[in-house]
């Protein structure tokens, strides 16, 4: 299954530029709160996808400023996308979000590099989190233009 439709935009708007957020969620409801934080930045583009797997078989063409694994698969599953991430995005953030409790998931969040939030995640730590990731990120794009 490739990445769903963004729901903010309709389908007849044109193609975004600048950096995407690229999200694998198995709740959908956690895909509209970055989502509407992202309205809220009025910046960026968010590409989800269900499972892991499926940004392996599909990857994201274009910048991306952040990463988030918010699925429920096993911490190996975490772990091998994590060093797969690194392979080839390895300037782009990653945040792992889980459940309060899960500490072989956020062993491997640590360990792979990444950020650990816990769910649920609240509004304003996602509006930080992408605002701190996309104005990270603006460097390297103009730097790619000049």
């Amino acid at each position: 299954m490739g990445p769903v439709q963004d729901r903010y935009a309709p389908a007849s708007a044109p193609a975004m530029r600048g950096p995407y957020i690229v999200m694998v969620c198995a709740d959908m409801s956690e895909a509209d709160a970055v989502g509407r934080s992202l309205s809220e930045l009025n910046t960026g583009c968010l590409v989800s996808y269900c499972r892991a797997v499926d940004v392996a078989d599909s990857p994201p063409a274009g910048e991306v400023a952040l990463f988030v694994l918010a699925t429920n698969e096993g911490p190996e599953t975490i772990r091998l996308m994590l060093e797969w991430l690194r392979r080839y995005w390895p300037r782009s953030p990653v945040a792992v979000v889980g459940d309060a409790g899960c500490g072989r998931h956020e062993m491997v969040a640590r360990t792979g590099a990444a950020a650990y939030l816990i769910r649920p995640v609240p509004a304003h730590q996602w509006r930080a989190l992408l605002k701190h990731a996309i104005e990270r990120s603006r460097p390297m794009s103009a730097a790619r233009e000049a």
